[in-house]
Protein backbone atom coordinates (compact mmCIF):
# COMPACT_ATOMS: atom_id res chain seq x y z
CA UNK A 1 0.00 0.00 0.00
CA UNK A 2 2.50 2.57 1.04
CA UNK A 3 4.71 1.65 -1.70
CA UNK A 4 2.13 2.44 -4.26
CA UNK A 5 0.85 5.59 -3.03
CA UNK A 6 4.79 6.97 -3.07
CA UNK A 7 4.40 5.80 -6.91
CA UNK A 8 1.60 7.77 -7.01
CA UNK A 9 2.58 10.69 -5.26
CA UNK A 10 5.72 10.53 -7.64
CA UNK A 11 4.23 10.86 -11.04
CA UNK A 12 2.20 13.19 -9.82
CA UNK A 13 4.69 15.69 -8.74
CA UNK A 14 6.65 14.48 -12.01
CA UNK A 15 3.55 15.51 -13.96
CA UNK A 16 3.28 19.07 -12.76
CA UNK A 17 6.98 19.52 -12.91
CA UNK A 18 7.32 19.04 -16.09
CA UNK A 19 4.16 20.36 -16.71
CA UNK A 20 5.27 23.92 -15.55
CA UNK A 21 8.95 23.02 -16.78
CA UNK A 22 7.51 24.08 -20.48
CA UNK A 23 6.14 27.42 -19.85
CA UNK A 24 8.46 30.15 -20.11
CA UNK A 25 9.26 32.56 -17.64
CA UNK A 26 7.50 36.15 -18.34
CA UNK A 27 9.16 39.30 -17.67
CA UNK A 28 6.69 42.41 -16.59
CA UNK A 29 7.33 45.62 -17.64
CA UNK A 30 6.24 46.89 -13.81
CA UNK A 31 5.94 45.28 -10.31
CA UNK A 32 4.80 46.26 -7.04
CA UNK A 33 6.66 44.57 -4.01
CA UNK A 34 4.83 45.60 -0.23
CA UNK A 35 7.90 45.82 2.36
CA UNK A 36 8.45 43.11 4.30
CA UNK A 37 10.20 42.77 7.98
CA UNK A 38 13.65 41.26 8.77
CA UNK A 39 11.48 38.04 10.80
CA UNK A 40 9.84 37.15 7.87
CA UNK A 41 11.57 34.54 5.92
CA UNK A 42 14.77 35.26 3.55
CA UNK A 43 13.86 33.17 1.07
CA UNK A 44 11.07 35.66 -0.01
CA UNK A 45 12.74 38.61 0.78
CA UNK A 46 15.05 41.13 -1.09
CA UNK A 47 17.02 43.81 0.89
CA UNK A 48 17.47 46.97 -1.06
CA UNK A 49 19.48 50.62 -0.12
CA UNK A 50 16.85 53.34 -0.93
CA UNK A 51 17.50 56.89 -0.06
CA UNK A 52 20.48 59.43 0.02
CA UNK A 53 21.98 58.01 2.79
CA UNK A 54 20.88 54.29 1.52
CA UNK A 55 19.37 53.12 4.39
CA UNK A 56 18.24 49.25 3.98
CA UNK A 57 14.56 48.01 3.47
CA UNK A 58 13.39 44.56 2.80
CA UNK A 59 10.74 44.00 0.12
CA UNK A 60 9.28 40.75 -0.32
CA UNK A 61 10.31 39.17 -3.91
CA UNK A 62 6.60 37.64 -4.65
CA UNK A 63 4.98 40.76 -6.36
CA UNK A 64 1.98 42.02 -4.85
CA UNK A 65 0.69 43.46 -8.08
CA UNK A 66 2.15 43.08 -11.76
CA UNK A 67 1.34 44.28 -15.21
CA UNK A 68 -1.67 42.21 -15.60
CA UNK A 69 -3.63 44.35 -12.98
CA UNK A 70 -2.58 47.62 -14.76
CA UNK A 71 -5.25 48.98 -16.70
CA UNK A 72 -3.60 52.16 -18.04
CA UNK A 73 -0.53 54.45 -17.71
CA UNK A 74 0.16 57.95 -17.73
CA UNK A 75 3.71 59.26 -18.27
CA UNK A 76 4.94 62.44 -17.29
CA UNK A 77 8.31 64.25 -17.18
CA UNK A 78 9.93 64.12 -13.66
CA UNK A 79 10.74 66.84 -11.08
CA UNK A 80 14.18 66.29 -12.16
CA UNK A 81 13.42 67.51 -15.46
CA UNK A 82 15.84 64.81 -16.68
CA UNK A 83 14.34 61.50 -16.06
CA UNK A 84 10.79 60.65 -15.80
CA UNK A 85 7.33 59.06 -13.99
CA UNK A 86 4.49 57.05 -14.63
CA UNK A 87 1.17 57.01 -12.99
CA UNK A 88 -0.67 53.64 -13.28
CA UNK A 89 -4.69 53.10 -12.55
CA UNK A 90 -5.18 49.51 -11.40
CA UNK A 91 -8.08 47.37 -13.10
CA UNK A 92 -11.01 47.09 -10.81
CA UNK A 93 -10.59 43.99 -8.79
CA UNK A 94 -6.76 45.22 -8.16
CA UNK A 95 -7.82 48.54 -7.06
CA UNK A 96 -10.33 46.93 -4.98
CA UNK A 97 -7.42 44.76 -3.15
CA UNK A 98 -4.74 47.98 -3.24
CA UNK A 99 -7.20 49.85 -0.90
CA UNK A 100 -7.01 46.99 1.66
CA UNK A 101 -2.93 46.07 1.12
CA UNK A 102 -2.46 50.42 1.87
CA UNK A 103 -5.40 50.24 4.35
CA UNK A 104 -3.79 47.18 6.70
CA UNK A 105 -0.19 48.28 5.63
CA UNK A 106 -0.16 52.18 6.73
CA UNK A 107 3.72 52.99 7.74
CA UNK A 108 5.39 51.05 5.46
CA UNK A 109 6.77 51.39 1.87
CA UNK A 110 5.18 50.21 -1.83
CA UNK A 111 8.44 49.30 -3.60
CA UNK A 112 7.58 49.49 -7.65
CA UNK A 113 10.46 47.73 -9.70
CA UNK A 114 10.03 48.91 -13.77
CA UNK A 115 12.26 46.38 -16.02
CA UNK A 116 15.88 47.56 -15.19
CA UNK A 117 15.04 50.94 -13.62
CA UNK A 118 16.10 51.15 -9.85
CA UNK A 119 13.44 50.16 -7.11
CA UNK A 120 11.49 53.24 -6.25
CA UNK A 121 9.06 53.11 -3.18
CA UNK A 122 6.22 55.53 -1.84
CA UNK A 123 5.22 55.38 1.52
CA UNK A 124 1.69 54.09 2.05
CA UNK A 125 0.19 56.92 4.36
CA UNK A 126 -3.93 56.15 3.80
CA UNK A 127 -5.89 53.67 2.18
CA UNK A 128 -5.39 54.46 -2.10
CA UNK A 129 -9.08 54.52 -2.73
CA UNK A 130 -8.47 55.77 -6.73
CA UNK A 131 -6.85 52.48 -7.68
CA UNK A 132 -3.38 55.08 -8.73
CA UNK A 133 -0.08 54.14 -8.02
CA UNK A 134 2.64 56.70 -9.00
CA UNK A 135 6.73 56.34 -9.87
CA UNK A 136 7.70 59.97 -9.84
CA UNK A 137 11.22 59.76 -11.15
CA UNK A 138 13.50 57.32 -12.40
CA UNK A 139 12.38 56.04 -15.39
CA UNK A 140 13.66 56.45 -19.23
CA UNK A 141 12.29 56.57 -22.89
CA UNK A 142 12.56 52.70 -23.23
CA UNK A 143 11.03 52.45 -19.95
CA UNK A 144 7.44 54.60 -21.72
CA UNK A 145 8.16 52.53 -24.82
CA UNK A 146 8.37 49.18 -22.89
CA UNK A 147 4.81 50.49 -21.25
CA UNK A 148 3.12 51.69 -24.26
CA UNK A 149 3.69 48.26 -25.49
CA UNK A 150 2.15 46.61 -22.42
CA UNK A 151 -0.53 49.01 -21.81
CA UNK A 152 -3.16 51.42 -23.13
CA UNK A 153 -1.98 55.03 -22.95
CA UNK A 154 -4.98 57.36 -20.55
CA UNK A 155 -5.48 59.00 -23.91
CA UNK A 156 -6.29 55.80 -25.69
CA UNK A 157 -8.39 53.80 -22.85
CA UNK A 158 -11.71 53.26 -23.35
CA UNK A 159 -13.07 51.56 -20.69
CA UNK A 160 -16.01 48.87 -21.20
CA UNK A 161 -19.40 50.34 -21.17
CA UNK A 162 -18.29 52.75 -17.98
CA UNK A 163 -17.68 56.47 -18.08
CA UNK A 164 -14.12 57.36 -18.63
CA UNK A 165 -11.36 58.02 -16.00
CA UNK A 166 -10.42 61.01 -14.48
CA UNK A 167 -6.87 62.10 -15.61
CA UNK A 168 -4.79 61.39 -12.10
CA UNK A 169 -3.92 64.97 -10.76
CA UNK A 170 -0.04 65.61 -10.03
Amino acid sequence: MIPRLLLILSLLAVAVWCQAGGKPSRIYAVTFHLEGDEKDNPKFNVPVKLGQESRQYIFSKIPTFTDNDVSWFYPFTAADGISFGAAFKFKEHAAQELKGVTLTNQGKLLGIRAADAPIQAVLIDRPIDDGVVVIWSGLTQSHLEKFQKEFPHVDDFKPKNKPATEMPQR
